[in-house]
């Protein structure tokens, strides 16, 4: 059911709710998904419209700027604006839907390079990454099956030689605006779901909770009025009570939310918002030449091509690669489209014995495959001195809460993974055919020393906003449990890459879906 906010009365109570989901991106939609047509009561708080598609208003996401640290205003000062989207469908419609689950080892501590680790393992995430998979009508989950995406990309890697460090991997992307658009493809299901609100127009302001901080009680928020100059102001007031909330804003806003909230959940450490990471990214890091041109199969491994897949009919049967021309167009809609393409990656030995962060190179090539551009995406390790905080002398203009601040940093251990992954690639090439190499950014000198904006092998920022709200096994070393709940509130969740320990080198939208699936079917038994 799709109600407005802006129809409330100032003051409203709205109550009687099983569940509060706050935020309506990728996490917030997947959970309300999974929870429609089920016997608990939910709403789902969205700061934009039923119509929102592209990007949202000026209004909206002006409540998104922030500032940075010194270190990130050499790269991308607008950072805290320009990675996120305050609309319907929060970022997902800005994205192509990358897809890749964590490998086995980002999921566990490695001696040496880094301590944290996730409370449990792939296993468990495995049964929600397979449902995961259908938002972006992926098809079969065997990224490691590289026999049968040989067979689809008419492809091959490098044929292994002993003592390989690197190896081929899968990623997948979903490039229809009415899948990756999570509002779009989800919008008939939510709309006509019984027992889900969908509520536009509702911002949340801070959270209420009794005196000890244990409980929350209730949602203070606000309505939006916006002018036609593109500006807004704030409001009609109102409340929402649920008998357990779920912030699901995203991996920046779900800490500020928190912090404005009389920093709910920290704990002795002071450990809420630190450990921000993202994926550090070099996309121009070196260029490699071959003795000869790279075969075509090999170049076609490394080349994103758009797969036809038809389903089985049943589970126990085989997906087929569909090469045949549509005669008619309409048959499209039989298929699973998406697009596909090989990286190269380490090896889990390589990883333990390099004592560095995971790590995906792509190839591009070029000059009918004699040369090529090695682009480079790796794990950033979880500090604690990389944080987000409230900017207090900084308020946003429609409502005059705080700003975020985010200072964003890497330290040495950052820099010895970046440094090291592409030592262990020019080897790789060269034991592979390439004879000449040339580094495009210089990755020499300690962790500040980065080369800038707007040489070609400049630094970048991915925009993938994890660890600032880590899941811990006890509440002196993280911010959440092993369910997502808050350690010292016991029926506020969070829901999101901020509860990430670790980040490893695949984009997070699988398993940030994958955790909020899981999140809905705990909900489910603990309030059922």
């Amino acid at each position: 059911m799709y109600r407005y906010a802006d129809q409330l009365s100032e003051g409203a109570i709205l109550q009687g709710f099983d569940i509060c989901i706050v935020g309506a991106g990728a996490a917030g939609i997947a959970m309300a998904r999974r929870l429609a047509n089920t016997p608990l009561k939910v709403i789902l708080l969205v700061s934009g419209a039923p119509g929102d598609r592209g990007a949202p208003s000026e209004a909206r996401q002006s409540l998104y700027q922030g500032t940075v640290g010194a270190f990130l205003h050499k790269f991308d000062p607008d950072f805290p604006r320009r990675s996120r989207l305050n609309m319907y469908g929060g970022t997902t419609n800005h994205f192509g839907f990358w897809a890749r689950p964590l490998d086995a080892a980002d999921m566990l501590p490695r001696p040496g390079y880094r301590d944290a680790g996730w409370l449990f393992g792939r296993a468990e995430l495995d049964p929600y990454y397979i449902d995961a998979q259908a938002f972006g009508q992926f098809g079969p989950f065997n990224y490691d099956d590289m026999g049968f995406w040989e067979r689809v990309l008419y492809a091959r890697c490098f044929d292994p030689l002993p003592g390989d460090k690197l190896e081929g991997a899968i990623m997948r992307a979903q490039y229809d605006e009415n899948l990756h658009d999570f509002q779009l493809q989800c919008r008939r299901e939510l709309e006509s779901a019984g027992n889900i609100t969908v509520l536009f127009n509702a911002h949340l302001l801070t959270v209420a909770t009794d005196a000890n901080q244990r409980h929350v009680s209730e949602l203070n928020c606000s309505t939006l009025v916006a002018s036609k100059a593109g500006r807004g102001a704030a409001g009609k007031a109102f409340r929402v009570r649920a008998r357990a909330t779920v912030l699901a804003c995203g991996g920046i806003e779900n800490a500020r939310l928190l912090q404005l909230s009389g920093d709910l959940g920290n704990n002795k450490r002071d450990m809420l918002g630190r450990g921000f990471m993202v994926h550090p990214l070099l996309t121009n890091a070196a260029r490699v030449t071959f003795a000869q041109p790279v075969a075509s199969d090999i170049r076609n491994f490394f080349r994103e091509q758009q797969i036809r897949l038809k389903a089985p009919n049943d589970k126990s049967g085989a997906y087929r690669h569909m090469v045949e021309p549509l005669v008619n167009p309409e048959l499209v809609f039989e298929y699973l489209m998406f697009n596909a393409w090989g990286v190269l990656v380490p090896t889990h030995q390589t990883l333990l014995d390099e004592r560095i962060g995971n790590f995906r190179i792509i190839l591009y090539f070029r000059d009918e495959g004699r040369s090529a551009i090695v682009n480079l995406n790796w794990e950033q390790t979880p500090n604690e001195n990389s944080r987000i905080t409230l900017d207090r002398a900084r308020v946003d203009p429609i409502f005059g809460q705080p700003l975020a601040h985010i200072d964003w940093r890497l330290d040495d251990s950052d820099k010895r993974s970046a440094v090291r992954a592409l030592e262990l690639t020019l080897a790789y090439l060269r034991d592979h055919g390439a004879v000449k190499e040339e580094m495009i950014t210089d990755v020499s000198g300690g962790a500040d020393n980065w080369t800038a904006p707007p040489h070609e092998g400049a630094l970048e920022t991915g925009d993938h906003h994890m660890g600032a709200l880590r899941m811990s096994a006890s509440p002196e070393d993280g911010i959440v449990d092993v369910n997502s709940r808050l350690h010292r509130v016991d029926n506020l969740y969070i829901a999101g890459s901020a509860v990430f320990p670790t980040g490893g080198y695949a984009n997070p939208t699988l398993t940030i879906v994958a955790l909020a699936l899981r999140l809905a079917d705990h909900l489910k038994r603990v309030l059922g």
